[in-house]
C-alpha cells in the first residue's frame, strides 16, 4: 500500500471496502499496522458514500483520497504538507501532479495542470485541475462545502472540487506524485456503456443546478456544458435531445469552439455505428 509507504509518518490510513468480493479484507489483515482502519460497506453504494464514510472516520485537519487502482509516490504527503502549512487558509485545497500508466507499466499520458488562486471559471465546464488522488484538503473545508454528492456515479470529484473552488482559492505542487494505473480490466467510473453515458449526462446536468447563480457570468463555459450533454445524447442515439441542447450551446456563446468539436464528434459516431 502506497499509503504506508509514505516519507510523512504521521497519518491514519482509512479503507473503505465498498462491498467487495475480492479479498479485500484479508489484504488489510495482512498488514500490522495500527494506522490503518478498516470499515466494510455490507452493499455496495459507490465512490462517493465510500469517500464520505472514510471523511467522517478520520481525526486529521487535512484530508487525502486513493482509490485501489492509483498510487502515491513515497513523498507525496510530505510535500503537500510541508506546503499547505505555509499557505494561508483562503486556500482551500492543494494538489500534484499525476500521471496515467498502463498494465505493462508504460507512461500513456502525462496530467501536469498550472492551475493556481481563483480557478473556478477554469473548472466549472470541465476538470481541469488535478484528479481525486492528487488532493489534499483542509477538513474544515470539507465541513463548509459538503462532501461527495452521493447521487452522482460519475463526476463526483469534479463536483466536488468545483464547490471547493466556489468558496477557495487552489495551490498545487508542481511535481508528479500520484501514478493513475489504467488498462487493467477492472470498471471504471467513466465506463462507455449506455448506462455510463447517462450518468455522464446526469453529471454535466446538476452543473445547470448547482451553479445557476453564477452561470451567467460565463456563457462561454456554459456553452460547452450545453454541449457536452448535446454529445452525451447523441451517443445514447437521442437526437431530439441531442440537437436541442446544441442548440442551446449556439445560443448561448456561438463562437466557443467546444460545440463544433463536439458536434463533428456526434457526427463521426453516428457513421461509425
Amino acid at each position: 500500500m502506497s499509503v504506508l509507504k509514505q516519507t510523512y509518518t504521521k497519518l491514519e490510513c482509512i479503507v473503505v471496502d465498498d462491498a467487495s468480493i475480492d479479498e479485500t479484507e484479508h489484504v488489510v489483515n495482512q498488514f500490522a499496522d495500527n494506522r490503518i482502519v478498516y470499515i466494510r460497506h455490507e452493499t455496495n453504494r459507490h465512490v462517493s458514500v465510500s469517500r464520505n464514510t472514510g471523511i467522517a472516520h478520520t481525526k486529521g485537519d487535512l484530508i487525502g483520497f486513493l482509490d485501489d487502482d492509483d498510487e502515491w509516490l513515497p513523498t507525496k504527503l510530505e510535500k503537500q504538507i510541508s506546503f499547505i502549512k505555509i499557505l494561508p487558509t483562503n486556500v482551500g485545497l492543494i494538489y500534484c501532479w499525476m500521471d496515467y500508466y498502463d498494465n505493462q507499466g508504460q507512461l500513456m499520458k502525462e496530467h501536469h495542470p498550472t492551475y493556481r488562486g481563483d480557478v473556478f471559471p477554469y473548472v466549472l465546464d470541465r476538470q481541469r485541475i488535478g484528479g481525486t488522488p492528487t488532493l489534499l484538503v483542509r477538513r474544515s473545508v470539507i465541513e463548509n462545502v459538503g462532501g461527495f454528492d452521493e447521487e452522482l456515479l460519475r463526476g463526483n470529484d469534479g463536483d466536488f472540487i468545483r464547490r471547493v473552488c466556489r468558496e477557495y482559492e487552489v495551490d498545487f505542487v508542481p511535481e508528479v506524485l500520484v501514478k493513475v494505473h489504467i488498462g487493467h480490466g477492472h470498471e471504471r467510473i467513466t465506463r462507455s456503456d449506455a448506462q455510463g453515458i447517462k450518468n455522464a449526462i446526469k453529471g454535466q446536468s446538476i452543473k445547470l443546478v448547482k451553479f445557476k447563480n453564477e452561470l451567467n457570468k460565463y456563457p462561454k463555459q456554459t456553452s460547452n456544458i450545453y454541449a457536452n450533454i448535446a454529445y452525451h445524447y447523441s451517443q445514447l442515439r437521442d437526437l431530439k435531445n441531442s440537437i436541442a441542447f446544441y442548440w442551446k450551446a449556439f445560443k448561448t456563446y456561438p463562437s466557443s469552439t467546444r460545440i463544433y468539436i463536439n458536434l463533428l464528434r456526434s457526427l463521426k459516431a453516428q457513421i461509425l455505428s
